[in-house]
């Protein structure tokens, strides 16, 4: 199995990596110190497992988890964390796996064989594991908002910049429109757009706080950019937005009740 270890703190991914190392069964492919590095050696080295610590500068454990679930190829993930015990219930609640960081290496070693053994037979069940660990990772991400009475989220989005081959840290305010364009979700600024590898629910669930609305089943507006609406006749409404280009988002009869009542002061 190939792996992809992510922690800022250096003396803890050398330990985190003998460790795996040593049960013949895992090749540590490369290491990271942020959010940001996983993400792009994740995209260069296509890894089997992430192991991702939870706290990392410019963008969390659990941010990169949910960007690199939404990929068409995604690995499989198991979080590492301190000795936190409102974290860990959150963990235990939502089945994620996780693994506890330990001065005890042999029950540290234990723990993280259990772990691997786990991951391998995920590997040979592939689609449907990856499909539930999304579920459970948003889960769990809610779990640990509610118990530490914290934001899931931070407000800036993680976005490959595929011009630059960077990751830029994008303010949602700064986004007109996000619509699904093929198979991608496509984020709208005034300078540019940004391919992302975020699906339209996982946005909607993250930008609805911020004053974004779901137009129809594949865009997202943002209230702050909408011009005027112009109604169809069928209970539907064009969105007329002022990104400078007279860009129209029809909102679907579906959805157009609850744009107007977010307009409403």
């Amino acid at each position: 199995m190939r792996a992809l270890i992510a922690d800022d703190e250096r003396s803890a991914g050398d330990v985190l990596q003998d460790l795996l190392e040593a049960t013949g069964r895992v090749q540590v492919v490369a290491r990271a110190s942020d959010g940001v590095e996983c993400l792009r050696l994740w995209e260069e080295l296509s890894p089997d497992a992430l192991f991702l610590d939870i706290r990392m500068p410019k963008v969390t454990g659990i941010e990169v988890a949910e960007i690199v679930l939404d990929s068409e190829n995604p690995p499989l993930i198991a979080f590492i964390t301190g000795h936190d015990g409102y974290a860990v219930r959150a963990f235990e609640l939502a089945a994620v796996d996780y693994v506890v960081k330990s001065f005890d290496l042999a029950q540290f070693q234990e723990r993280l064989s259990h772990t691997v053994d786990r991951m391998e037979r995920a590997l040979a069940r592939g689609t449907p594991v990856i499909d539930d660990l999304r579920d459970r990772v948003a889960q769990m991400s809610r779990l640990l908002a509610s118990i530490t009475h914290q934001p899931a989220l931070p407000s800036r989005l993680p976005i490959k910049d595929y011009e630059e081959g960077t990751l830029r840290l994008v303010e949602p305010g700064s986004v007109i429109y996000a619509e699904r364009r093929d198979r991608r979700v496509i984020l709208h600024t005034k300078e540019r757009e940004f391919p992302t590898y975020f699906t339209i629910d996982r946005l909607e669930q993250r930008l609805q706080p911020q004053g974004f609305v779901r137009a129809n089943p594949g865009a997202l507006v943002n209230l702050r950019y909408i011009d005027h609406l112009i109604p169809n006749g069928d209970g539907s409404y064009d969105v007329v937005l002022k990104d400078g280009k007279g860009t129209t988002i029809t909102a679907s009869r579906s959805r157009a009740k609850a744009l107007l009542e977010s307009l409403q002061p």
